[in-house]
């Protein structure tokens, strides 16, 4: 397992964990980690997204899921990758950092990780970073997680849970086919009694139903061993908002769009819904009842590894002021470690290097090819967790 302060050096050391777990996995699993798109594709705010499968049967009438995909509600398809390949194919990932100070993973976003067809690949994937990683893992779920799969997580590595609740009043009806929301409250008080730091996964922010059971929601959620919420706003479509008018939400929303004079809705591209005082709302609300707020769900994540946010929260005006004090804890940096990962891990050399409390500035030389500079830019911030500038 990669450890340390810095992940500078971790950076350094992917060559050394990809030849390990090439001898496990042989020609073949190196194969099919290197034609999966976990090998190449870029990080979101949240992190680097792991998809165990494709697909979700669950319906929710809010989900964006099967619009953009095109499937609808289907069973999921799990990955073909095993969870060795798969860590295989985040070390191969240019933007990709292995350790704890590392690139947060995040599984989710196109399925639920914890439906009984992907169960099995997601708890085999989670063991293989365990192992070989070391990186802070998050995940979200509808799913009701009894103790016996609880006690599978791996404990080793950080690991910080979402439980998605949107509504009590309307589950039934906006999400017809997942767990109710009281077995969902049961799960986050498994996860409490087994060790964990579960969360509320407030999202998305339904405008018309969320202002009415803010405080029902977080109150219960409290109640059954929640240690913080983690708030975001609905993504619509002109699909989604057909699915939503029967249910009185049409209205609200569209109120908000034209508000804010959100561009035109078409039928696959989806526009966010302007929430911030939906979510100033629930924030102030999880304080007064003992809960951390988080705006973003990588908030969370550092909160429970104990490490600064990827995501430089504090840098960019978006921060959520939680007790983990990323500020207090960045790694020590050095401009000869800084030096030798450019030139053995991209091929660059840097004419100047200058560091500052938050920032890093770097002059590199010529010549080299700029498409690379995205990959650099992304792997020195999350190492030194510094804004990084790069000039040439």
């Amino acid at each position: 397992m990669v450890e340390g302060r810095s992940s500078l050096k971790a950076i350094l050391n992917k060559r050394h964990l990809l030849a390990k777990i090439g001898e496990e996995i042989g020609q073949e699993g190196m194969k099919k980690a290197e034609e999966n798109p976990h090998s190449w594709r870029r990080p979101r705010p949240c992190g680097l997204t792991i998809h165990p499968g494709l697909g979700c049967p669950n319906a929710c009438l809010y989900c964006y899921v099967g619009d953009v995909l095109g499937t609808g509600p289907i069973e999921p398809r799990p990955l073909r990758l095993s969870g060795p390949e798969l860590s295989y194919a985040l070390l191969l990932n240019p933007y990709f950092v292995p350790g704890r100070m590392g690139t947060f993973l995040a599984f989710g976003a196109i399925c639920d990780p914890f439906h009984p067809t992907l169960m099995g690949k997601t708890l085999d994937v989670m063991a293989s970073v365990a192992s070989f990683l070391g990186n802070p893992m998050q995940f979200s779920t509808k799913m009701a997680l009894g103790p016996e799969l609880i006690e599978k997580l791996p404990g080793e590595v950080p690991m910080c849970p979402l439980i998605t609740i949107t509504t009590f009043e309307k589950a039934s009806e906006l999400e017809p086919r997942a767990p109710s929301p009281w077995e969902r409250l049961k799960t986050i008080s498994e996860l409490r009694k087994a060790g964990f730091k579960p969360m509320l996964f407030l999202r998305p922010l339904l405008p018309g139903l969320i202002e009415r059971e803010v405080d029902a929601i977080l109150l219960e959620a409290k109640r059954a061993g929640a240690v913080g919420v983690v708030v975001g706003a609905l993504r619509v479509n002109k699909a989604i908002l057909h699915r939503l008018k029967r249910f009185g939400l049409y209205e609200a929303i569209i109120r908000r769009l034209k508000k804010y004079r959100t561009p035109l809705l078409s039928h696959k591209a989806l526009i966010t819904v302007p929430s911030s005082d939906l979510k100033k709302l629930v924030l102030e609300t999880a304080g007064e009842v003992g809960l951390v707020g988080f705006r973003a769900a990588c908030c969370a994540n550092a909160f429970v590894a104990g490490v600064p946010c990827t995501g430089l929260c504090w840098l960019k005006g978006f921060c959520s002021k939680c007790p983990n004090r990323c500020m207090e804890k960045l790694p020590d940096v050095q401009e000869e470690d800084i030096r030798k990962v450019l030139r053995i891990a991209f091929g660059l050399s840097a004419q100047v290097i200058r560091l500052e409390r938050f920032k890093l500035f770097i002059r590199l030389k010529r010549p080299f090819a700029s498409e690379i500079l995205p990959a650099v830019k992304t792997v020195l911030e999350v190492a030194t967790r510094r804004s990084v500038i790069l000039r040439t």
